[in-house]
């Protein structure tokens, strides 16, 4: 996997609409038996899932990195992605974390950065999706008008607004994370993810870049829900790989800020 995938009619497409869909992206077998098998490794059975409320929806879930020696898979999607997202935002990129998530319930209208910062998330569903199992839907341009308001969780309607993407395994849903969207259907789902932001020019954008991180790895008061040690975000092995982020990560603070958060 070293071409992108992406072409002229998905950048079109972006552009516009804020997502594309990248049908049977990659093989899922072999990263849905990784990613189930960090999901096991990292949780005790009696562990606690965390709740977020968003909207009209109330998701519970749990998740893990998975961006280390045990989990080469994701390791090489990540990389793959990057290519990806570079043509998608026209710059070259840093990647966040790769992680997979286990979901129960809603997840209402929200948008993932309201930050003026280019970044993309990549979402690939280890089961397949649909109305009865917490379909992802979108409000496709809202990526574009930052005063188009959240659906109102009190409409009736809200939950059947936007486009709905239904996906098999092996598809990737790829969205500009200023975007309006969220899941309905409420089922049980597994989810593999990774993000990117742009490689930061000048100070301004450090700073933005460095307030995304931040955001993403805020001063810890309590353990992080998973096994940090045995699946760390941004750990040893990771920083020993040649990346052309590898540095940069460093110097912007990113690896410091998610030992601290992770208590390592």
């Amino acid at each position: 996997m070293e071409n992108s995938r992406v072409n002229a009619e998905h950048l079109a497409r972006f552009a516009q609409s804020g997502f594309v869909v990248l049908r049977r992206a990659f093989d899922p077998l072999p990263l849905t038996g990784e990613c189930r098998r960090a999901l096991s490794e990292a949780f005790l059975p009696n562990d606690s899932l965390q709740v977020l409320a968003q909207g009209s929806g109330t998701v519970s879930f749990q998740y893990v990195p998975v961006m280390c020696e045990s989990t080469p898979l994701s390791l090489g999607l990540l990389d793959h992605f990057a290519l990806d997202a570079a043509k998608l935002l026209g710059r070259a990129v840093l990647p966040g974390r790769a992680k997979v998530t286990r979901y129960y319930g809603d997840t209402g209208w929200h948008r993932d950065s309201e930050r003026d910062l280019g970044s993309v998330a990549f979402v690939a569903y280890l089961d397949a999706t649909s109305a009865q199992t917490g379909v992802f839907r979108v409000l496709p341009g809202s990526h574009t008008d930052t005063d188009r308001p959240i659906p109102d969780a009190s409409s009736g309607d809200a939950p059947d607004l936007g486009e709905v993407i239904e996906t098999e395994p092996g598809d990737v849903i790829v969205f500009d994370e200023h975007i309006i969207h969220g899941s309905t259907g409420g089922g049980e789902r597994c989810q593999w993810r990774v993000d990117f932001v742009i490689d930061p020019l000048g100070p301004d954008e450090e700073e933005l870049v460095k307030t995304n991180f931040e955001q993403v790895f805020p001063n810890a008061e309590h353990e992080p829900g998973y096994d940090a040690r045995r699946y760390p975000s941004y750990g040893s092995y990771w920083q020993s790989l040649e990346r052309p982020w590898s540095k940069r990560l460093r110097d912007l603070g990113v690896y410091q800020r998610a030992a601290a958060a992770e208590g390592r």
